[in-house]
């Protein structure tokens, strides 16, 4: 079991590794944003002038100045294009359109365009003309400030790694129990592994913050790359290195205070379903789970970061990965506990279901809704 839990993890970071070196990535060639214009009182004016909700803006595209290149038009609320009067697409995904292809499809290269909404939010709507990456000619990345951005990755990444320092000289043997990747697989808990201490012990807290950290940085770097159709990443952009620090710490803060809810809700149900034992394996394996896993997917987004990697692709599969790893944790925690448990398949899977399917379905509304 534990040999086929190693070969599963080398599969899944060549998944990662595959993607890395073919997802197709854009660079910014001009934000259409400051050319929007909002139709108010018979005449046009720039957005933000104009009182109260705005539905429709407007802006003009010249087709002669950006040939071979795409209009991207994205929102996480559905929207409609018109180009020159007519109707040109209605979608609630992300729209990448070829500029030559408008032009011809219209019969002029100076395009008029019009993006209706319901609601025009300001951070949700992007309009750009974006071209390939690899044309020499742009190297601007479709998000700015890379070097605070940059400096706020590598302080972050010291804090971490000083943090865990300290932890390990603390206790070196618990140290290894949660960071033992070949123990997340394990059938058999160890007699003095982690979920024999207690849940408030110092270091256990030490852990969990760490973690709440750890998980608060890897989604830092993924939200800064993900494309605007992501509304929960549109909440964590920060513009300077002070606004990175305190986005980080305000993400951390949420996700230490679901580590308590997580503890809550396992120690709580286990003992609602008769299964008081189980509550310490299940727990201490899920940070075990977290520390190990997530531990080397943050050291991989970190590296490919500072070497400029900023396909959106790439840290889109890693967002969506996050489904994956607890998707499949939830399998491998019913196998575990099944050996420890004289109760029924049906009782155990009804426990994982309030114990852990319905904060998946939960967490994954929350990051790609």
């Amino acid at each position: 079991m534990m040999k086929a839990g190693f070969h599963a993890l080398l599969l899944f970071f060549a998944v990662v590794l595959h993607f890395s070196a073919n997802a197709q990535g854009n660079a910014l060639v001009k934000d259409l944003h400051n050319d929007w214009l909002v139709f108010d009182d018979g005449q046009y004016v720039p957005y933000g002038h104009s009182p109260g909700n705005v539905s429709t803006v407007y802006f003009k595209l010249d087709a002669a100045l950006f040939p071979g290149m795409h209009l991207k038009v994205s929102s996480p609320a559905r929207f409609s294009i018109f180009i020159n009067g007519q109707l040109s697409n209605q979608s609630g995904t992300p729209l990448r359109l070829n500029i030559d292809s408008l032009a011809e499809r219209h019969g002029s290269s100076l395009l008029q365009l019009a993006i209706h909404q319901r609601h025009i939010i300001t951070d949700g709507l992007f309009t750009a003309v974006i071209a390939s990456q690899t044309n020499p000619s742009f190297g601007e990345t479709l998000k700015p400030n890379y070097s605070a951005f940059r400096d706020f990755a590598i302080i972050g990444i010291l804090v971490m790694l000083v943090m865990i320092i300290t932890i390990i000289k603390l206790n070196p043997k618990l140290a290894s129990d949660y960071f033992s990747i070949s123990k997340i697989f394990s059938m058999r808990e160890a007699e003095d592994g982690p979920s024999k201490s207690r849940i408030t012990n110092s270091i256990n807290i030490l852990f969990y913050a760490y973690s709440s950290l750890m998980l608060g940085y890897f989604l830092m770097i993924v939200y800064h790359f993900l494309p605007h159709e992501y509304p929960t990443a549109l909440y964590f952009q920060p513009t300077t290195f002070w606004d990175a620090i305190l986005e980080w710490g305000e993400l951390s803060l949420i996700v230490l205070a679901l580590f308590f809810g997580k503890i809550v809700m396992v120690y709580g149900l286990s003992y609602i379903f008769g299964m008081k034992e189980i509550g310490s394996v299940h727990f201490f394996n899920w940070v075990r789970l977290l520390v190990g896993v997530f531990g080397v997917l943050t050291v991989i987004v970190f590296f490919y970061f500072i070497m400029r990697g900023a396909r959106e692709g790439f840290y889109d599969f890693l967002l969506h990965a996050i489904a994956w790893v607890f998707a499949g944790w939830m399998v491998l925690i019913i196998l575990k506990l099944q050996r420890q448990l004289q109760h029924s398949m049906f009782h155990l899977f009804s426990y994982i279901c309030a114990t852990e399917l319905i904060p998946f379905l939960i967490t994954v509304k929350v990051l790609y809704y």
